[in-house]
């Protein structure tokens, strides 16, 4: 990043750009027994962590989904899956959300919504019919101890998302969390030969 033309090296080669755009931000994922790609794993079978690219998958279609999370992102992930489903269920780890207060209010008026507090999946297993898809979830009380069964045929990461800025590696000034910062206004960035372009 230091001069013009921009370099970027990948394995095979070496790439010449007049810009960079914005790499954007990976989402975050637990590591469940089952949740995973691949062989045996059920991400994109029935877990996701985008409620409004894959709410209406018909894997999903008028089934009970459950989403995890406790702050905004879940609420916001809640409040788009209320308008398509008779039942959504949040999975918190504590006995309070951290969202904004009028976002916590706007889910939990919603009269199709269940919270189950206190608790946090450890496992998910595959449909009983052999079709590959998500089943159900083990949920585990973190108070009791207690291991519950839920029949599920939809899971929503809703815990937050990694910046993807790695690989700047110190050539730009990015915030406490990772991200590039811009010029209050502008796509200005510390990096004056260049501007970020949000897409």
């Amino acid at each position: 990043m230091s001069s013009r033309l921009f370099k970027l090296f990948t394995d095979s080669r070496t790439v010449l750009a007049d810009a960079v755009i914005s790499t954007g931000a990976v989402v975050e994922r637990l590591s469940l027994i089952g949740s995973g790609e691949g062989a045996g794993g059920l991400w994109n079978r029935g877990i996701s962590a985008c409620a409004v690219c894959d709410g209406a998958d018909l894997i999903f279609r008028n089934k009970p989904l459950v989403v995890i999370g406790g702050g905004d992102l879940a609420m916001e992930e809640m409040n788009f899956l209320t308008k398509y489903r008779s039942k959504v269920y949040i999975i918190h780890r504590c006995d309070t959300f951290r969202a904004l207060k009028i976002m916590k209010q706007r889910v939990l008026s919603k009269p199709n919504i269940e919270v189950i507090w206190n608790s946090s999946v450890v496992e998910t297993y595959r449909n009983e019919n052999g079709k590959g898809v998500l089943g159900g979830l083990k949920v585990k009380n973190v108070v009791t101890g207690d291991v519950s069964d839920l029949k599920m045929s939809g899971l929503i990461f809703a815990i937050g998302h990694e910046p993807a800025t790695k690989f700047l590696d110190g050539q730009h000034e990015l915030d406490e969390y990772g991200y590039v910062v811009t010029k209050p206004g502008t796509t200005k960035t510390s990096v004056l030969l260049c501007e970020a372009v949000d897409l």
